[in-house]
């Protein structure tokens, strides 16, 4: 097979995407984090599969050294769309949500592990791949909602008319990546297993949709939405495509004195966690 799968059979799994260590945080948190989700894991018990592209050589379950080998000569940042290229050119990629859950599903993995997913760009016509992807890959993804740079009302819009299910764990409104607040309702789980029963619906009849579980940025890390907003509106844009995202990231970390980037990193590891719990109990029904 094209991927190189590192996963023990029979033990529980979460994909994870490399676009959240490469293009996302800067190299020292990006380690740091591998490091702690990949403890997470070991405590709670499951796999985590870090999805990349290793010289045209698709990897579930990449090491550090590979992680830092990808930062260190850079690497493409990769949709759906764009993995049979970089594969065939023999590149070094980084797969986003779209391109992770792709692969995750090919291999058997059914539970994924993001910070915040793609969505409509405003006052342009584009629609991240992730949306697309999420339409038609069953599959559990949990995620803090959306990147707070979207247009949130387009996006929230775009995934009712995909028909990708939502659910908040725990909040009856859609997270936007660093807030916990959008004003826009969701229905409300507040377990794993509320979860899990939705998921088998899903199966039972046959709804090829990525489950979108909704887990809000921990309170005390929170930065309001209205403050983002504001924020954006000073920024220059100064890339397009995919370089959108990476670029507005880091120029929020920089305006608000490293608080993003804080959030960031504590809802990536709380995300990491219910994954995890998601993956060990779906194993065991």
């Amino acid at each position: 097979m094209i991927i190189e799968s590192r996963i023990e059979k029979g033990k529980p799994v979460v994909g994870m995407e490399t676009t959240v260590f490469v293009h996302g945080l800067p190299r020292k948190e990006a380690i740091e984090l591998f490091r702690r989700a990949k403890e997470i894991s070991r405590e709670k018990g499951f796999q985590l599969a870090v999805i990349g592209i290793l010289k045209g050589k698709i990897v579930a379950g990449m090491s550090e050294e590979e992680l830092e080998a990808m930062m260190r000569e850079g690497a493409d940042k990769v949709g759906t769309r764009e993995i049979p290229i970089v594969v065939a050119e023999g590149k070094n990629a980084a797969t986003t949500v779209s391109a992770t859950i792709f692969l995750s599903r090919r291999i058997g993995i059914e539970v994924v592990v993001t910070g915040g997913t793609g969505g409509v760009h405003p006052g342009r016509v584009d629609v991240s791949q992730d949306l697309t992807e999420m339409s038609s890959s069953r599959a559990i993804l949990v995620s803090s909602g959306i990147k707070s740079i979207l247009d949130v009302e387009a996006t929230f819009e775009m995934l009712e008319t995909l028909e990708i299910p939502l659910i908040g764990f725990r909040t009856d409104e859609f997270p936007l990546f660093f807030s916990r607040k959008s004003g826009r309702r969701v229905p409300r789980v507040e377990n794993v297993e509320e979860v899990l029963k939705i998921y088998e619906t899903m199966k039972e009849i046959e709804l090829e949709k990525t489950l979108m579980v909704l887990n809000p940025v921990p309170e005390e890390y929170e930065v309001p939405h209205d403050e983002i907003e504001r924020l954006l509106e000073k920024i220059e844009l100064e890339v397009e495509g995919k370089e959108v995202t990476p670029f507005l990231l880091k120029k929020l970390v920089e305006m608000t004195n490293g608080r993003t980037l804080k959030a960031n990193l504590a809802l990536l590891e709380e995300n990491v966690k219910l994954a995890g719990e998601i993956a060990v109990k779906l194993k065991r029904s």
